[in-house]
C-alpha cells in the first residue's frame, strides 16, 4: 500500500532542529555536512561520552541543530531531553543493510575492547537476528532504527511516520538527492560533492568482517515488516520533497 501524503515541516530557524543520527546510516558524513551548513557554534552533539556517560543537553535556541543517537528506548529519546521538540530531520538506510552494518560494527567495538553486553556470549549472525524478531514481537527493540524516532510507530500508520514535525527524509542510498533536498528544505548551499565518512574501509575499521550476509536479506524481510513499512514511507517523502522543492 503507498505511504499516506502527509503535512509537511517548513524549517523555521528561530527554532532549534533537531538532527536524529539512525546508527549505521550516513551519520557521520551528514555530521561533516551539517557542520558546513550550520557552522560549529551552532552545533550540539547528542552521544554517550567514552564511558557511557548520558548525552549532555543543549539549551534550545535559534539557529541551533542537535545531531546524534536520540534512543528513546535506552532514555536519550529526544522526546525525553527536548519535550519541546518540534522539527526534525533523518536519514534512513535499508533496513536489512542497516542491521548487517551495525552487527558488522558491533563486532568491531567489541575487538576493540568495548564492551557489549548483548554480544557476550558471542551469538552468529543467525542467533542475533532471530534475537532481535524476538525482541521486536514482544514490543520494542532498542537494536532498530525505530527506536531512533521521536515516537513509537502504529503498525497501521507506518505511512504517516513522517508528519508535520519532519521537515525532511534522507535516504542513504540516495545521499546526493537527499542532500539537495535537505539544502533547499533548510535554506542552504547545495553541497558540491558526496561525502563519505566512517566507511568499514577507513583504516581505524580494519579487521571488520566482509562475509556475504545475503542470504538471510528475505528472512530479515519477513521478520521486520514494520522497518520496511516505514523505509518506504521514507523513501515516498524524499520522492515528494524532491518535487516540491526542485532539488
Amino acid at each position: 500500500m503507498p505511504a499516506a501524503a502527509t503535512q509537511t515541516a517548513t524549517y523555521d530557524p528561530s527554532r532549534t532542529l533537531y538532527s536524529l543520527h539512525v546508527p549505521k546510516t550516513a551519520g557521520t558524513s551528514f555530521r561533516h555536512d551539517l557542520e558546513r551548513w550550520f557552522g560549529a557554534e551552532n552545533m550540539g552533539y547528542h552521544y554517550h561520552g567514552y564511558h557511557r556517560e548520558p548525552p549532555p543537553r543543549f539549551e534550545p535556541r535559534a539557529g541551533l541543530c542537535v545531531h546524534g543517537h536520540f534512543n528513546r528506548l535506552r532514555g536519550i529519546g529526544v522526546r525525553r531531553y527536548y519535550p519541546e521538540a518540534s522539527q526534525f530531520i533523518v536519514f534512513l538506510r535499508d533496513p536489512f543493510d542497516r542491521f548487517v552494518s551495525n552487527w558488522r560494527y558491533l563486532q568491531f567495538q567489541v575487538r576493540d575492547g568495548f564492551r557489549v553486553p548483548e554480544l557476550d556470549d558471542n551469538p552468529t549472525f543467525a542467533g542475533w537476528l532471530d534475537r532481535r524478531r524476538r525482541a521486536a514481537e514482544e514490543g520494542e527493540d532498542p537494536f532498530s532504527y525505530l527506536a531512533q524516532l521521536p515516537d513509537p510507530v502504529d503498525p497501521a500508520r507506518a505511512g504517516e511516520a513522517f508528519g508535520s514535525e519532519f521537515v525532511g527524509v534522507g535516504i542513504a542510498e540516495r545521499y546526493a538527492e537527499s542532500m539537495r533536498m535537505f539544502a533547499a528544505a533548510l535554506g542552504k548551499p547545495a553541497p558540491e560533492g558526496v561525502t563519505r565518512l566512517n566507511t568499514r574501509t577507513d583504516p581505524h575499521r580494519e579487521g571488520e568482517t566482509h562475509e556475504d550476509l545475503s542470504a538471510y536479506r528475505a528472512e530479515y524481510e519477513a521478520a521486520f515488516p514494520l522497518e520496511y513499512a516505514v523505509y518506504r514511507a521514507g523513501l515516498a517523502r524524499l520522492e515528494r520533497d524532491l518535487q516540491r522543492l526542485g532539488a
